[in-house]
């Protein structure tokens, strides 16, 4: 096999990355080049996460799993030959070392993915590579300052939580987070906006809370300058995407298989009820109504933890999607085409599917990628939600 870092047959030289743009790319370009012109090799660069150093240029993984999301994480997942697996560098740590080696997914000179390897062990006589992306990097991280404000941009308690997290020892990945500012403030003279080392908030925690509770969208991206990797947290305030009516998405055309919930009399609801902080009449009391011409039914949302308005409506907002149980297509499997081309739309974006539902037969709806998956470079698997499921600073998506 190659050594790390060396080119391919040999040698000894380190081999020059695939350079791209210099400049950082707000979105990745499409995946292929149109049908039947697939994007042609992968490559999967280790690289050292605490010091930089790249380890191998074409780790040789062949992969199960590469996906992206919004305001969430995406994965790497697939397997290498046991002594891959087992292959140390120069510093002694094992080539794909558990929160120790950044991988990155290069296709045609773009860096497609950027995370960092989780799992690397044998697992039923294969070595397991899994990966999160680096978005996910603050969760289970505790905030151990003192951050108390009046009239705080969520946007700035996310830098905020970024900062603290890669200002420990042996914690800078390098992310640099948008400088994009909102509208929304949190925290008054009465009950300041905190962040306490005495309650130990998990980092990653509070920036998803935060994009549920303001909503905002993050995405990550990670490009070439020079002979360097670069990330970026994007935020979008309201939202990340667009409307994409350039894309089109139809059954029995590009669109193979669609994946549609089950319908559930005993679990809908058009009314939540959310139980916050506090004892008594004291607790936190949020009630959220959708009169849809159905008769009254109620779900009763609990959670002690919850201490804010803005939270509680936050998750019960989310909890009425779910348990109003609307005509939803929750995935659908993609293959290249002239209608959408693999890669072509990002995450957030609202797409029109045309599909065949069992008990309401055809129909064509908005729904927004939350998240997609790579099948192959021809095929593709998206997540999905009702577009007007998503609720923008008081206005429906």
């Amino acid at each position: 096999m190659t050594s790390p870092g060396t080119k391919p047959g040999g040698g000894g030289a380190p081999r020059p990355p695939s350079l791209g743009s210099t400049t950082m790319p707000r979105y990745p370009a499409p995946i292929g080049a149109g049908p039947g012109q697939p994007v042609g090799h992968w490559r999967y660069i280790a690289q050292r996460a605490t010091t930089g150093k790249f380890l191998h240029w074409d780790v040789p993984i062949a992969r199960d799993d590469l996906s992206w999301a919004l305001s969430g994480v995406g994965a790497l997942n697939g397997t290498v030959a046991p002594d891959v697996g087992e292959l140390r560098t120069d510093d002694g740590e094992l080539l794909l070392a558990e929160w120790g080696t950044l991988l990155y997914a290069e296709a045609g000179g773009v860096i497609r993915w950027g995370g960092i390897v989780v799992r690397s062990q044998m697992d039923d006589g294969a070595w397991r590579v899994e990966c999160i992306s680096m978005a996910g990097y603050p969760q289970r991280l505790p905030y151990l300052g003192e951050y108390v404000k009046v009239g705080v941009d969520p946007m700035d308690v996310v830098r905020e939580l970024w900062a603290h997290v890669q200002a420990q020892p042996g914690g800078d990945l390098g992310m640099v987070v948008d400088p994009f500012k909102s509208s929304v403030r949190l925290g008054t003279g009465a009950e300041p906006y905190s962040l306490v080392w005495w309650e130990a908030p998990d980092c990653g925690a509070e920036v998803d809370n935060l994009a549920k509770e303001v909503p905002f969208d993050y995405t990550e991206h990670h490009w070439w300058d020079g002979d360097e990797i670069r990330h970026r947290l994007v935020l979008g305030y309201p939202r990340l995407g667009r409307r994409r009516d350039d894309l089109a998405f139809e059954q029995g055309v590009n669109i193979t298989n669609v994946v549609a919930p089950v319908r559930d009399g005993d679990e809908y609801a058009n009314e939540i009820v959310g139980l916050g902080a506090g004892e008594g009449r004291a607790v936190l009391l949020r009630r959220l109504p959708h009169r849809d011409g159905r008769l009254r039914r109620v779900s009763v949302y609990s959670d002690k933890a919850v201490s804010t308005t803005a939270r509680m409506d936050a998750l019960i907002r989310d909890e009425l999607a779910w348990r109003r149980n609307i005509v939803e297509v929750a995935s659908v499997e993609v293959i290249d085409h002239p209608h959408a081309y693999i890669g072509s739309w990002q995450p957030g974006d609202d797409v029109l599917i045309r599909a065949r539902i069992p008990w309401l037969g055809d129909v064509s709806l908005w729904h927004r990628i939350v998240g997609w998956s790579l099948i192959s470079d021809t095929r593709a698997r998206l997540s999905l939600r009702r577009s007007d499921s998503f609720t923008y600073r008081g206005a429906p998506g």
